[in-house]
């Protein structure tokens, strides 16, 4: 509930302290802190209520809202509810989300028009690519290039993050967040720091964390190291993204090569 004003004047004294701001500061423990760490803020369009407030000794705890759910016990978003159109097994919990019942009749229909009509598709198709052998001349070369892209994935060991750093903040939760810049050597008064910063703003506070953990990172590596330590779901989509991006670019370079070679002729 305190924080050091001064330092020890005696051999063997006390520091002087002084009391953090109620409500709005705290420390939890006996530390050697400058100063009070910053209240948590329950973000009210995050789905987020206030269930115990902040104290001199300990921080805001928050909780989901009504109709709002996360998957654990403590959330920087909560997501809404699901409604259900035939039913419900289980209502919906601040830790769970509503499971509902499937549709009882009718239901494998769609599978069974399914396995009935691919074939008939596949044989039509086949039949088709028989009798036009020159596809198979005219673009054998675009599918082989294809094929080896497919087969040879890009590396993207050294690819430059620094573009991607807000879109890679939305993906992640400021726990998540947190829990990967400290594993990679983020120390704990730096993200106070960045924390108290923006108190109120948790997407900042994500965006700067990951900034500040790339700038001393460095390009080198950093991308291989996001991928390993991120759940494999956001890891996916992070590379979905930068994959796409690079992609698009090659393709621009290409085109716009093409167009240069086509102007000198």
């Amino acid at each position: 509930g305190t924080w050091k004003t001064a330092d020890c004047k005696d051999n063997e004294g006390h520091p002087s302290c002084t009391p953090c701001k109620e409500g709005q500061e705290y420390t939890e423990e006996k530390n050697y802190l400058d100063y009070c760490r910053r209240c948590d803020f329950c973000d009210e369009e995050h789905g987020l209520e206030v269930e115990k407030n902040c104290t001199r000794t300990q921080n805001t705890k928050c909780r989901c809202k009504a109709n709002f759910f996360c998957n654990g016990s403590s959330c920087d978003l909560c997501e809404p509810c699901i409604t259900c159109e035939h039913g419900i097994i289980e209502k919906c919990t601040p830790t769970s989300n509503t499971k509902c019942k499937g549709k009882e009749s009718g239901s494998n229909l769609p599978w069974l028009l399914c396995l009935l009509v691919i074939p008939i598709i596949l044989a039509i198709i086949w039949e088709i690519l028989k009798f036009l052998p020159f596809v198979k001349c005219n673009t054998g070369a675009f599918q082989s290039k294809n094929l080896k892209e497919e087969m040879e994935p890009l590396n993207f060991r050294d690819v430059d993050l620094s573009k991607y750093i807000t879109s890679i903040a939305e993906l992640m939760t400021l726990n998540q967040v947190k829990e990967f810049v400290r594993k990679n050597g983020m120390k704990e008064p730096k993200m106070d720091e960045i924390k108290n910063n923006h108190p109120q703003d948790t997407a900042e506070q994500k965006v700067q964390l990951l900034r500040n953990w790339y700038q001393h990172h460095g390009k080198k590596g950093a991308y291989d190291a996001l991928i390993k330590s991120l759940p494999k779901d956001i890891a996916e989509k992070v590379q979905d993204m930068v994959q796409k991006d690079i992609t698009s670019n090659d393709e621009n370079a290409d085109f716009k090569s093409e167009n240069e070679r086509q102007s000198m002729a």
